[in-house]
């Protein structure tokens, strides 16, 4: 059943991402809620989607395939920083997809069973859709309210990090 439920996730999340990318569905929504509040919409619907894909992911068998210990979490303790940073100060969705690149990258490594290899390697090839659409970022608006953002969205995801996965990403 777990499987299954891992499987139902990446639908829901991937029929999440694709269907509101057809222009007709996409004006259909932004007729409705704005375009405010369609992207307020749809981000929330993302988090949670993303949710419960880590937790079904977190949930199925664990199937080894490798293992790199200390050194693949201070991998993703190293790429995080630089991703949370790059989606707060990069203009447009390119940043936030490059971010999304980064994080799935290092996960991908740290994380060497089955279900993650196939949540971060599904992810990172979801990213690396976005980023050929968007293009990489280019205009960067550093400003102290964005450092800001970002040193307290990874200072969250550090404690919010146990409450999602079950375990601290500190080495």
């Amino acid at each position: 059943m777990a499987w299954f439920t891992y499987l139902l996730a990446w639908l829901c999340f991937l029929g999440a991402h694709i269907l509101p990318m057809r222009p007709a569905m996409r004006g259909w929504l932004i007729a409705r809620l704005g375009r405010r509040g369609y992207i307020a919409g749809f981000s929330l619907l993302s988090l949670l989607l993303l949710f419960w894909l880590i937790r079904a992911a977190g949930a199925v068998d664990h199937l080894p395939l490798w293992d790199f210990g200390d050194a693949g979490r201070w991998l993703v303790n190293l790429a995080m920083p630089l991703a949370i940073l790059l989606a707060a100060v990069a203009a447009g969705l390119s940043g936030l997809v490059a971010a999304f690149a980064i994080w799935a990258s290092a996960h991908l490594i740290a994380n060497g069973d089955v279900a993650h290899v196939l949540l971060f390697g599904g992810m990172l090839v979801f990213a690396l859709g976005g980023l050929a659409r968007a293009g990489l970022p280019r205009n960067l608006q550093v400003t102290p309210l964005r450092l800001f953002l970002a040193i307290g969205t990874w200072a969250g995801l550090i404690l919010l990090h146990p409450l999602v996965t079950g375990f601290s990403p500190l080495p």
